[in-house]
């Protein structure tokens, strides 16, 4: 083995009895480890992930980064590859990352990401692959997960780019969409702490036009139209969401009291 290149996956997983066998036989033979990190779920998860050569652990959820980190941190190879449980690796993927971890130009690299909305790829909407890039594949010792929310892998190095694909398959329905919604929009709002004095002229205005804003980004700026009805109401979600954070922003902050 060449221990240089030495690759192991990490997932975080809750409740995703209905996603993880399908991401895990996706990445059947990519690594020399498969590190699950579960933080507690209820259906079958941790059974279906006990059918698999992993290495299986368990922690309280505090946040993304230190759950990612700490999934990282298990981890023996010197390049690591992070997955989210709802998202495959495609063959093309995998011969990719093969070559780049045993020919490495760079410390880390970036992937795009096509995601399944509603059953269907999304194509504009700002969900572009290009537009969903991120280092997923780094050298352990270059890379940590920063943010609560919308975590990325920050790199002390050089980041390359890989051409093909993660396939991710997001929201099946718009209830659970709307769950996410609420969950993100909540994460994102507790950047202001009961001590912040925010103007209510301020509240007013973002809560009107920054909505207004992101429905156009989506809808128009980002040809959200050509993905159909689909564009049409992720646009529109995305729009809801502003105004959620905008809102619990302020309820966090004095103006409300």
């Amino acid at each position: 083995m060449n221990e240089s290149a030495k690759l192991s996956v990490t997932i975080i997983t809750l409740n995703e009895a209905e996603n993880i066998g399908r991401c895990l036989k996706s990445i059947k033979g990519l690594s020399d480890e498969i590190v699950v990190v579960d933080s507690g779920s209820k259906d079958k998860t941790v059974e279906i992930v006990k059918k698999y050569d992993v290495k299986l652990f368990h922690r309280e959820f505090d946040n993304y980064a230190n759950q990612k980190n700490y999934a990282a941190d298990q981890t023996s190879g010197n390049w690591v590859f992070s997955i989210d449980a709802d998202e495959v690796v495609t063959k093309k993927l995998r011969g990719e990352i093969k070559k780049a971890i045993i020919e490495p130009e760079f410390d880390a690299y970036s992937i795009p990401r096509c995601n399944i909305i509603f059953g269907k790829f999304i194509r504009f909407t700002r969900w572009q692959p290009e537009l969903d890039r991120h280092v997923w594949l780094w050298k352990k010792s270059h890379g940590r997960w920063r943010g609560n929310v919308h975590e990325e892998v920050k790199i002390n190095g050089s980041v390359g780019r890989l051409k093909n694909p993660k396939i991710h398959y997001q929201y099946e329905t718009i209830s659970q969409f709307w769950e996410m919604m609420n969950k993100y929009s909540e994460l994102d709002a507790e950047k202001y702490t009961s001590g912040d004095v925010l103007s209510k002229l301020n509240f007013y205005a973002l809560s009107l036009f920054l909505p207004i804003y992101h429905f156009f980004l989506r809808y128009i700026y980002r040809l959200g139209f050509l993905d159909g009805w689909r564009g049409f109401v992720l646009s529109y979600l995305m729009a809801i969401y502003q105004f959620n954070v905008i809102v619990k922003k302020y309820e966090n902050s004095e103006i409300i009291k």
